[in-house]
């Protein structure tokens, strides 16, 4: 087995990950993925996170053979006071690259970035899961995520038609 080595993302590897995300977008529309897609969306994601690395967010990256085959971004959120106002951990974003699959990058990523979620002093960890994605579901309960939110989502052009009526003002 190739040995795949895990370190945090530096500057020079942003341009290989947002081509990953790129990727990882286009895979996300053969489920139930059903946001708008947008112009050089690697490098606007990227840009989304950039100015918080190290502090609220974190990039590890899994290297294959000198090559980076897999990224997974970490974010670091506080929840409304309502919530108890804590601070919660987000395993964001993970791609693998074909290549890697089934060689534990997946669930190795996770943990990496899960050590640095704790380091941060998160009260717990979450994970969003596209419907039908369910080699990722199986990673996450076999790692003891328990569901606890499902998240549904209506389109505009979905709307019922009194939706369409304009409202006079009151």
């Amino acid at each position: 087995m190739a040995d795949v080595i895990y370190r945090l993302a530096e500057v020079q590897d942003l341009p290989v990950i947002a081509g990953m995300y790129t990727k990882m977008d286009q895979y996300f529309r053969g489920f139930s993925y059903r946001f708008p897609e947008v112009e050089n969306i690697g490098e606007a994601w990227v840009d989304s996170f950039r100015r918080t690395l190290g502090r609220f967010s974190v990039v590890y990256i899994a290297e294959l053979e000198g090559s980076v085959a897999g990224f997974m971004l970490g974010r670091v959120k506080r929840v409304a006071p309502y919530l108890g106002g804590v601070l919660v951990g987000e395993l964001s974003d993970m791609w693998v690259e074909p290549q890697a699959r089934r060689l534990g990058v997946g669930e190795k990523l996770s943990l990496v970035t899960m050590g640095w979620l704790a380091k941060q002093g998160v009260h717990s960890i979450e994970v969003q899961i596209l419907e039908g994605n369910e080699p990722i579901w199986r990673l996450y309960e076999k790692m003891g995520f328990k569901p606890e939110l499902r998240q549904i989502r209506m389109l505009r052009s979905d709307f019922p038609a009194e939706f369409d009526t304009p409202q006079e003002d009151a």
